[in-house]
């Protein structure tokens, strides 16, 4: 009987969590609706004008490789005829605050189901109210592309930590195509996945003991896997591959990563490829005057390259952090929680790397390449193309729920949640702790999300 008190009292607590959190998220998001009122703002315009076109043209227009379709696909399915420009902006901002509030109550039961009920609040509200909701009442494909992305993200950790053959491969090469049709992010993606199998199948195979399983047992725990999700994510993708080769002579042909992040600045691309027609087809201008990674190294020195990184993450970080630009003033507000995310990664890493067997560390190899590869080269590559002065953080905010799944995994390791305190004849996990602290400043935050910035910043930069 005291049981099922507990139980009731325990989902009457979540059930009224829930509906405080949703009312609060939906009035935030209508103070940042009200400051989203002019459709030609952003890149919002194009997307409107993408999803009319895909209605007119029964969903065959498939954009100039500017923005991926899914987004004005979905829009489209609302669009009709009688309404105008600034009814369907208008619809089209409910449609995407709603599509952000479900995805977010998705990725919440994720949290829940895989760490403790704290942890899973602090990160669903940092997620909620630090990130979503700034970007949710908008025409834009990023909520979209954060869902999927993640999805995929959480789906390929638990091919590593829960090998299921080809399924998980499917199923990561499902959704990961799907993420790269909101946005042209998948292909590192994929990438970095099949070289972090592909390691752990060398690693898991060269430290066999005899007698060992047959190598079919390691193929189907990593190899399997990683071709499974290359040719899911190849084949779905693939009429949209294809026309893309029949139109601009480049399967993944995308005017930002094809052309603009090699210029130097936004004006020069402007100047450039874009007003040569390149998305239109292949840019008419000379081949030598066509930018290029190899372009790029060829005409620029390491310190040269250096200094941009430099220039890109101050940008990135006056945008999202600070508000030394009136434009973006009061920005997000997850700055804080990033660093002491990071503050608690670096002290559990220790401890990790410590507690753990060389076997143990061997057998999750893999994994932690997969993870570190992800975080770092994505935020390299936002932090590159910042540098160009026309984008703001919403590229790197991609990565707000892979960071907050990556640090529960550390800080819920077994290594980690062990370590123990004793403070006042009382003995409590150091996490808890830790937990505790996060969710602190994270109010804070939240309430400087309702009371500041939502009416004072523009999330669609």
């Amino acid at each position: 009987m005291r049981i099922r008190s507990q139980n009731n009292l325990f989902l009457l607590s979540f059930a009224l969590i829930t509906i405080v959190a949703l009312a609060l998220y939906l009035h935030i998001a209508r103070i940042q609706n009200e400051k989203n009122s002019d459709l030609n703002q952003s890149d919002q315009g194009a997307y409107i004008e993408f999803a009319v076109s895909s209605y007119e043209t029964r969903w065959q227009e498939t954009g100039g490789r500017a923005r991926m379709p899914l987004f004005p696909w979905i829009m489209a399915l609302f669009y009709s005829p009688a309404m105008t420009e600034e009814a369907f902006f208008e619809v089209g901002k409910v449609l995407n605050t709603s599509m952000s509030w479900l995805i977010l109550c998705l990725l919440a039961a994720v949290f829940v189901r895989r760490f403790s009920l704290i942890y899973a609040i602090f990160a669903s509200f940092c997620i909620a109210f630090l990130v979503f909701v700034l970007k949710s009442p908008y025409f834009q494909g990023e909520i979209l592309l954060y869902g999927f992305f993640s999805a995929a993200f959480i789906c390929a950790i638990d091919t590593f930590l829960k090998p299921s053959g080809w399924k998980g491969g499917l199923i990561v090469g499902i959704l990961l195509a799907l993420a790269h049709f909101a946005k042209a992010v998948g292909l590192l993606f994929l990438l970095l996945y099949i070289a972090a199998q592909c390691l752990q199948f060398v690693i898991n195979y060269a430290a066999r003991k005899l007698p060992s399983p047959p190598i079919s047992q390691y193929l189907r725990s990593t190899l399997v896997p990683a071709v499974v999700c290359a040719i899911a994510f190849l084949a779905l993708l693939s009429p949209y591959l294809n026309e893309s080769y029949q139109r601009y002579g480049l399967h993944f042909y995308n005017v930002s990563t094809t052309f603009y992040m090699w210029y130097d600045s936004w004006g020069e691309a402007k100047e450039g490829t874009k007003a040569a027609g390149d998305r239109e087809g292949w840019p008419d201008l000379p081949p030598e005057e066509i930018p290029s990674m190899r372009k790029y190294l060829q005409e620029h020195t390491l310190a040269q390259i250096a200094d941009r990184f430099v220039l890109g993450a101050s940008k990135l970080f006056g945008r999202s952090c600070t508000d030394i630009e009136p434009e973006y003033a009061y920005n997000y507000g997850h700055c804080s929680q990033v660093l002491l995310g990071l503050i608690s990664l670096a002290a559990a890493l220790p401890f990790l790397l410590w507690r753990k067997s060389r076997r143990e560390l061997l057998e999750h190899a893999g994994l932690a390449c997969f993870v570190a590869g992800l975080l770092l080269l994505y935020t390299a590559s936002a932090v590159w193309y910042a540098a160009l002065g026309a984008a703001g953080p919403r590229a790197l905010l991609t990565l707000a729920v892979p960071f907050f799944y990556t640090l529960g995994l550390v800080m819920h390791s077994q290594a980690v949640s062990s370590i123990k305190l004793h403070l006042v004849s009382r003995q409590f996990r150091l996490t808890s702790g830790v937990y505790g602290a996060l969710c602190i400043f994270l109010s804070y935050e939240i309430y400087l999300v309702l009371v500041f910035r939502a009416a004072a910043m523009y999330g669609g930069k």
